[in-house]
């Protein structure tokens, strides 16, 4: 399920708590001296770092029957990449976990 802003019409992401968020919006109530303005490969300006925290890519096995229910539950909450749903939960139980809860 993917939502668009009201307020520009683009398209609108999940962050890892599950808000709804747009992108462009939020960089245009950023103040431009913190934006960082190095241009990527392609030439576009890049988006401030905190919009995309550094992440590092991994591969892990699970199990088959794992990712289907993963992709399952994703699809019934409305998040297009079970990769996402994934990382949300993965998230919410290391949190859980560093409090002592």
């Amino acid at each position: 399920m993917t939502r668009k802003c009201r307020k520009c019409g683009e398209e609108k992401y999940q962050d890892d708590q599950g808000q709804w968020f747009c992108p462009d919006c939020i960089q245009e109530e950023i103040d431009p001296a913190f934006l960082d303005e190095e241009l990527d490969d392609r030439g576009e300006l890049r988006r401030p770092y905190v919009l995309e925290p550094t992440t590092r890519q991994v591969s892990i096995r699970l199990p088959i029957a794992d990712l289907e229910l993963a992709k399952r539950l994703a699809r019934r909450k409305g998040i297009p990449k079970y990769q996402s749903y994934i990382k949300t939960l993965l998230r919410r139980a290391l949190v859980k976990e560093a409090s002592g809860a």
